[in-house]
């Protein structure tokens, strides 16, 4: 599940850069939207911590505290994602099915990071 988890976080890193750069280049900050430009920015700047935050766990730097915070944070902003991309398809017609690939990926990447902390807690605990 290890494994899993850190493909996923490398995957979801590098598209939430991607999404911090097109939201800079193509819009920019507008002043109108100024909370919804921050939110997205926070929120992909959160999934790249998190990412770096497993990686870093995976050397042993760090402690899986964090991982398990990150996981349940990224399984609850999957769904949000998923109802996001529902709500942009309903209203505006155009349908955001990268975005809800994305959250599938953020589910997956959030269950492995839970998993692998669970079967590495039960080896402590055997041994």
């Amino acid at each position: 599940m290890k494994t899993v988890s850190i493909f996923l976080a490398l995957i979801n890193s590098l598209f939430a850069g991607f999404l911090i750069a097109l939201n800079l280049s193509y819009n920019g900050i507008q002043w109108g939207i100024l909370w919804w430009s921050l939110a997205k920015l926070s929120t992909a700047s959160s999934i790249i911590v998190i990412g770096i935050a497993v990686w870093l766990e995976a050397m042993g730097v760090m402690r899986p505290n964090l991982i398990l915070l990150g996981g349940l944070f990224l399984i609850a902003l999957g769904p949000a994602t998923i109802v996001w991309a529902l709500h942009i398809a309903l209203t505006t017609g155009r349908a955001e099915y990268h975005m809800a690939v994305y959250a599938g990926s953020l589910i997956v990447q959030g269950m492995a990071s839970l998993f692998g902390f669970t079967e590495e807690s039960r080896k402590v605990t055997a041994s």
